[in-house]
Parts: structure tokens; sequence; C-alpha cells
């Protein structure tokens, strides 16, 4: 009788080929209008997606929307409409390596290449001179932390 890991190493080798050759699961309709209504900008040769909307007339507040881990800016999707009518402009961006920003492999991800990209966002769209209003939950409360910093 063969060793029990060989058994296991060639059953898994084959089970590995199917699962890197299964094409990623179709983006539902709601998805495929988040991205739509989108835009891309790049940040050291990635390419980093997020949502800019103008909202609320008479107002000229800017809320920057940091999301979860392991999440995206659709997380904000469900309240997106309610932030138009407080702020300005509203935006949301999918850090590197979430939703529909790039993912790179290999790469050295931290809390402080995702705060690099924010001001990068911020100064891409002109705003690096307005004040700006941070909404943040979970993984984007550690980003909004080393952006106040």
């Amino acid at each position: 009788m063969k060793e029990w890991w060989v058994q296991v190493g060639l059953l898994s080798v084959p089970l590995l080929a199917v699962y890197l050759h299964i094409p990623p699961p179709r983006l539902s309709p709601a998805l495929l209008s988040w991205k739509a209504s989108g835009a891309f900008f790049t940040y050291k040769h990635q390419s980093i997606f997020y949502r800019d909307s103008t909202g609320a007339v008479g107002s000229s507040d800017v809320v920057i929307l940091l999301h979860g881990f392991p999440t995206s800016s659709y997380d904000w999707s469900k309240i997106w409409e309610g932030l138009t009518q407080r702020f300005h402009r509203v935006i949301a961006l999918d850090f590197v390596g979430f939703g529909f920003s790039d993912k790179p492999r290999p790469h050295h991800y931290s809390i402080f290449e995702q705060a690099s990209i924010v001001e990068r966002l911020v100064r891409h769209l002109g705003l690096h001179h307005q004040r700006i209003n941070l909404l943040s939950h979970d993984y984007g409360d550690t980003v909004a932390q080393e952006l106040l910093h």
C-alpha cells in the first residue's frame, strides 16, 4: 500500500488543476451597475476603482467612504442615495486588493499604502485643498486613523 500522503497528493493535483481553471462567477446586475457608474485611476501601476457622485445642492461638503475587510466600496450601496442628499460629493474607492481594484500578487499590502492611495485619489479629484469628511468601518477605520495621523 502506498503512503497516505502520496494518495492525497495524487488526488489533490487534479482537483487543484480544475480549481485553477474555473472562471470567476458572473457579477450580479447590481454590481455591474455599481462598476459602470465608477471610474479608475492609477496608483503606482495599479488600477484603483472609485465612485464619485455629486449630490446636495447648496452644500460644499465632501465625504469619502472607506470600506471594511474583506469587502469593497459596494458596502456603501444601500446608503449611497441618502448620503448624496446630505453631501455635495460622495466618494468611495476600492482599496488595492479589494473589489474592482487590482489585486497584485505577490504584493506587500499595508495600511500605509491604502492611506496613500486615498491621498492620491483626493489629489486626482482636485480636492487636496478642501475640507473632507471620512466615513469608515472595519479595515477602513485603521486606514482613516492613518490618514488622520
